[in-house]
């Protein structure tokens, strides 16, 4: 019966990191600061668009992330399958799989994905590049109003409605930095 208990527990804890890893730590999307080993830091903010729910943020997320899945799918796949059929078998079945996951998990997004915001900034340490900074300076404004606004609604100081408001606000704002022509 204690074997039943853990063996539940350790699925049920599976189970809440593998729902974790599809819902992100934000609603609103992901912010990410990279470092490189050339003296450059890499911010990329991610913002979904207001008002999508748990289902298509998660559905977005895995069309988004196909190109690390698939790969280590596809992987995995040439791996296993190598071994039972030939290696040009292999190869067109692995490949096969792979695309046409990939090709369902853009369709399962749908619209959702399509309207996905991404900024991104680069800065070199020690360089002042004005255009550079000022990107980087807007971009993390930007993840800053998202995450005080997260804040915010955990401790009950802003409301859900004031919450997508401000979500609304940075995404709008986001959309007003593209070029004309990635609007169109």
């Amino acid at each position: 019966d204690q074997s039943h208990d853990r063996h539940a527990n350790a699925s049920c804890l599976l189970r809440r990191g593998w729902l974790r890893a599809l819902d992100g730590s934000r609603p609103w999307g992901s912010i990410e600061i990279r470092p490189d080993r050339f003296g450059m830091k890499h911010y990329r903010l991610v913002v979904y668009p207001p008002g999508t729910n748990h289902a298509e943020r998660r559905r977005v997320r895995v069309a988004r992330g196909w190109p690390l899945w698939g790969a280590a799918a596809w992987i995995l796949f040439e791996l296993t399958l190598t071994h039972v059929t030939g290696p040009w078998t292999a190869l067109a079945m692995s490949t096969t799989a792979v695309v046409g996951a990939g090709i369902v998990a853009m369709m399962m997004a749908g619209d959702p994905r399509r309207r996905v915001r991404t900024m991104y900034a680069s800065s070199m340490v020690g360089l002042d590049d004005p255009v550079s900074a000022a990107t980087v300076t807007k971009l993390k404004v930007f993840a800053g109003c998202l995450v005080e606004a997260d804040d915010a609604l955990r401790t009950s100081r802003l409301s859900p409605a004031e919450h997508e408001m401000l979500w609304w606000q940075v995404y709008d704002e986001i959309g007003s930095l593209r070029p004309a022509a990635a609007r169109a």
